[in-house]
């Protein structure tokens, strides 16, 4: 029987596990690939709806290396 993915390991956008999480300003964490495509045609969060002051995005290295020793 698998393990349930724990569900901060799991892109909110893409419903899969991130490989590249990064931190949005919404304070919530995203695959960067997925939230890139976002801030394309959207410049409010994807969770609260609310306007992003910055796209700018930070790796978020703790995770990253929770997933990686989860996997």
């Amino acid at each position: 029987q698998e393990a349930a993915v724990p569900p901060e390991f799991v892109c909110p956008i893409s419903s899969e596990i991130m490989e590249d999480p990064v931190v949005a300003a919404d304070g919530n964490s995203y695959e960067r690939a997925s939230i890139t495509a976002w801030f394309e045609k959207n410049l409010t969060s994807p969770l609260t709806n609310q306007p992003m002051p910055t796209k700018m995005l930070f790796p978020n290295y703790a995770l990253r290396s929770q997933i990686v020793e989860w996997v």
